[in-house]
């Protein structure tokens, strides 16, 4: 529009400068045979400049409404809030309409609406993610978003465009309002200055040919440099499919230079890099004739990206075609997909585990009970080793399910990492084999993390059995400990990683490695590469969730071939370490106290009552918590209370131990549970204080967690009941 506006103006240049006598002539024939023509004419490109005007002032009170609109629904996390956005999303493209339709006349105005247009889709989409992401991750997961400043540039972008399309009416306006008042003075002194015009002509011609020259090649470079600095590709088409403007983002994103693009000519098809994308165009073009609205797509490039195509018809059969990048916006839906598998499995693993974990209880604490009556007879000592180690392996699975929905109790503690792998390497070198070289390196000065040791150690050992399979003629496994700085711009491509100071964890096998899709299914549970019945799929995820439910990040590299590193990023602590007490090489596991043991399973407290009975504690059982509290009222010496955690009735196991403790203050309590929910758990974390023997165990088991809280120190604080 604006090249077409600047030839004209040349050519009206050059016929003032070469005919000045015919110019005042025809300006008086036309004054006396087209005054009233002209006067409508007036009239008419007066009401579209209020029309463009009242156009300007409506989307902008649309694009206001829409971002009111979110931010109530940000802040108070309520839909109906949300209804000026949903009118103005409604509202805009037709506002958009009228505001084209009204400044079609002009030759600088189809631009500027053009770059508006490009705008408010950048203003809409910015809305639309984070409504998205509050809906799904909550207030400041949108937060995140809105930080990024994305809404805010887009904002005053449309503002500068509104308030450019309106100063140009505004200028235009008042020109035909003095032209108006002037008209009648000039048709009067024509005659008399005729000659002076003719002279004034000759001169005007050459200056406004010389204006008109420089202006064109500054407002052009001007209003090109401002659609590329636009993040969206844009490109406007004529009813015939020829190129009427373009900038430098939708070249990029179609993969064609500037020559390809030139204006007056379709779009070369024949030259796009992807035969796919020149057909994705094609259809929304159709489509969009077809019902005269607009059309939305998306395409997929070879490289990964994700390109969202906006198809906009404009008035007289044309159209606008805009490109965004909306790779970012699929890895956030990536991202929130995964949340929902984690919560979803969480959910499930959580329904499942309290009442498997108690049936493995009876049967591990069964088969402890019936070794001791087969006597010597060997058949029976390894059928029950058999049934054990089943039994052993299926309660392995829910600990593996809970870590990865990152709802196992963990005992976090601040602890150096080099000793905690240096205690764990002889382990794993057996686990390994002979075939296979183990080595480990330990950056100086390393920083002290927060972990559950012992998770942390079934986790490496995980990772290192992983490796082994993945090197079946062997190789050499690397570990390594290392201070890390995760910055900003590490941060920003991943978007659950917060910056700042980490201890890093990395083995590095050179087996066989991983190809994309193979890394693209690694963590999700279930997912294995060996054949049927040799793993779960559950190795990766539980270190996943390990590290997860530790505010830590995990890295995976891998190319087939090249081997795997797999890296663990746990938050630095600057607290200090914490420094295991040494524990006797032999512990008791018999004792002579009153135990009231509490469990709402019949099966399970007949025979965990029975494990007790053998180890030599006198058994008091409740089925209950108020049963329970009626026996410590009655004044019955009772050392220490064992409860489930999960019971149903008002008092949980929680609520439980803290009654009782009020009734006899000195009262020790072990917990137990197969899923802990929330009593005793916050955070992924055991409260302080807290004693836990999660089902299933054995008889050992039980006997030694029993000793360790019976024969603790008497001042040694009780747990507290927050949270419960």
């Amino acid at each position: 529009m604006k090249r077409w506006g600047t030839r004209a103006e040349i050519v009206l240049a050059l016929l003032v400068g070469a005919i000045p006598l015919a110019i005042v002539v025809a300006i008086v024939a036309l004054q006396l045979a087209r005054n009233v023509p002209e006067a409508r004419q007036a009239r008419d490109a007066t009401l579209r400049d209020f029309q463009a005007i009242r156009a300007v002032t409506a989307v902008d009170e649309a694009i206001q409404d829409a971002e009111r609109g979110q931010r109530g629904f940000l802040i108070t996390g309520r839909d109906d809030y949300l209804d000026p956005y949903e009118r103005a999303k409604e509202r805009l493209p037709r506002l958009v309409g009228e505001l084209q339709t009204a400044v079609a006349g002009d030759a600088d105005q189809p631009q500027r609406v053009l770059k508006l247009q490009a705008d408010v889709t950048t203003k809409m989409n910015e809305l639309a993610s984070t409504i998205a992401v509050m809906r799904a991750s909550g207030f400041s997961a949108a937060k995140t978003i809105v930080e990024t400043d994305l809404g805010r540039l887009a904002m005053q972008a449309i503002s500068t465009d509104l308030k450019s399309i309106g100063d140009a009416e505004d200028v235009r306006l008042t020109g035909r309002l003095q032209s108006a008042a002037t008209a009648d003075e000039r048709l009067t002194s024509t005659f008399m200055l005729g000659s002076i015009v003719s002279m004034a002509g000759l001169l005007l011609g050459a200056a406004l040919l010389v204006s008109t020259v420089r202006r064109a090649t500054g407002s052009e470079r001007t209003l090109k440099a401002t659609m590329d600095s636009v993040r969206e590709g844009v490109a406007a088409f004529d009813a015939r499919g020829r190129l009427r403007a373009s900038n430098a983002p939708f070249a990029a994103s179609v993969r064609l230079s500037g020559a390809d693009l030139a204006v007056g000519a379709p779009l070369p098809a024949e030259r796009l890099a992807d035969a796919a994308l020149a057909e994705r165009l094609r259809d929304l073009t159709a489509a969009s004739r077809a019902s005269g609205r607009p059309a939305l797509g998306e395409f997929a490039t070879p490289d990964g990206k994700h390109i969202e195509i906006f198809h906009n018809p404009t008035e007289h059969g044309g159209y606008v075609v805009t490109l965004l990048d909306v790779t970012d916006r699929h890895r956030t839906e990536a991202a929130l997909r995964q949340a929902q598998t984690l919560e979803t499995v969480g959910r499930m693993t959580g329904g499942v585990a309290h009442d498997f974990n108690n049936l493995l209880t009876v049967i591990i604490g069964g088969l402890g009970l019936l070794r001791g009556m087969v006597g010597r007879d060997e058949r029976a000592h390894h059928r029950i080793d058999m049934m054990n180690t089943a039994a052993e392996r299926a309660s392995r699975l829910i600990r593996q399910l809970l870590a990865f929905a990152r709802r196992q109790p963990l005992r976090p503690e601040t602890v150096n990492l080099a000793p905690v792998i240096h205690e764990t390497l002889p382990l794993l070198r057996r686990a390994v084999g002979e075939f296979i070289t183990v080595e480990c390196a330990v950056g100086a000065g390393l920083w002290n993390t927060t972990v559950d040791p012992a998770e942390f150690q079934a986790a490496v050992l995980n990772l290192a059995i992983n490796s082994r399979d993945a090197m079946p003629d062997g190789g050499k496994l690397t570990i390594e400990l290392a201070n890390a700085t995760l910055d900003e711009a590490y941060a920003s491509r991943h978007a659950e990683v917060n910056p700042g100071q980490y201890v890093l964890f990395a083995i590095t096998d050179t087996g066989t490695g991983m190809d994309a899709a193979t890394m693209a299914q690694a963590l999700d549970p279930f997912f294995t590469t060996k054949p049927a019945g040799e793993g779960t799929g559950l190795g990766l995820p539980q270190v996943y969730g390990l590290v997860k439910q530790l505010g830590g990040h995990l890295k995976i590299y891998s190319e087939p071939g090249e081997g795997t590193t797999v890296k663990a990023y746990l938050p630095r602590s600057l607290a200090q370490e914490i420094v295991p007490p040494r524990v006797a090489s032999r512990i008791t596991m018999t004792g002579r106290e009153t135990v009231l043991l509490v469990d709402d399973d019949d099966i399970v407290r007949a025979t965990v009552g029975e494990m007790l009975a053998e180890l030599g504690y006198t058994v008091v059982e409740a089925p209950g918590g108020g049963e329970a509290l009626a026996a410590l009222q009655l004044g019955e010496k009772i050392d220490l209370l064992f409860t489930d955690v999960v019971m149903p009735g008002p008092l949980n196991g929680r609520k439980l131990a803290d009654a009782a403790r009020k009734i006899d203050p000195r009262l020790r309590v072990l917990f137990t549970s197969g899923y802990t929910e929330n009593a005793i758990v916050h955070h992924g974390q055991l409260d302080p204080g807290v004693e836990l023997l999660s089902k299933p165990y054995t008889r050992e088991e039980l006997g030694a967690k029993l000793r360790r809280v019976l024969d603790a120190k008497p001042d040694a604080p009780p747990a507290t009941a927050a949270g419960a």
